[in-house]
């Protein structure tokens, strides 16, 4: 097979030449691209690398996801976003963020500062049995996209508070100091 280059989505087999391998999805029977990449073939399994090594995430490391699930004290933040320069592996892995790691002082329920769905920016703070810890406390951590809990429409930030601009709902959240400024796409 000819090597060429794909970008996530790209059509590039079907599972009754080739079976999917890194770097692949499968939808029906056909096979697709999920990174951008070149496609290699070996052993009848197809395989889509990146030239271009992308950076580990580790701990330190700052980064942009979504808040998938909030399970009392923790939220589960999917790790799929890289911000600006910054280019991270995909992953379908989750990070932990715990309540009392969203901001200063006490916070009872994970769902005083998030929602699911929103978007935050999160630095890995630890490591333990391969789960990545976060933390969101510092002006430049926390909620950067917020969704209303009723309608689901992006809130805005209007005097310390967070409105919707569809229903009118009032909502509070740890925001970063740049929120809804930040250049995000997820």
């Amino acid at each position: 097979m000819e090597k060429k280059f794909v970008v996530p989505g790209d059509f590039i087999g079907t599972e009754e030449e080739y079976l999917a391998g890194d770097g692949t999805y499968v939808e029906g029977e056909r096979i697709y691209s999920s990174i951008a990449g070149e496609v290699f073939e070996s052993a009848r399994k197809l395989s889509v690398r990146q030239k271009k090594s992308l950076r580990q995430l580790g701990v330190g490391t700052v980064f942009v996801g979504r808040v998938e699930n909030i399970v009392e004290p923790i939220a589960l933040v999917s790790m799929r976003v890289g911000q600006g320069e910054d280019r991270f592996e995909e992953t379908d892995e989750y990070a932990v963020l715990h309540a009392s790691m969203i901001r200063k002082g006490f916070v009872k329920n994970v769902r005083d500062e998030y929602r699911i769905g929103d978007i935050i920016r999160a630095k890995i703070v630890d490591e333990r049995n391969g789960e990545m810890r976060l933390s969101t406390d510092g002006e430049n951590l926390g909620a950067i996209k917020a969704f209303c809990k009723s309608c689901r429409h992006p809130l805005k930030l209007e005097a310390r508070l967070l409105k919707c601009e569809n229903c009118g709902q009032k909502d509070s959240r740890k925001i970063a100091s740049d929120y809804r400024r930040a250049d995000v796409q997820y």
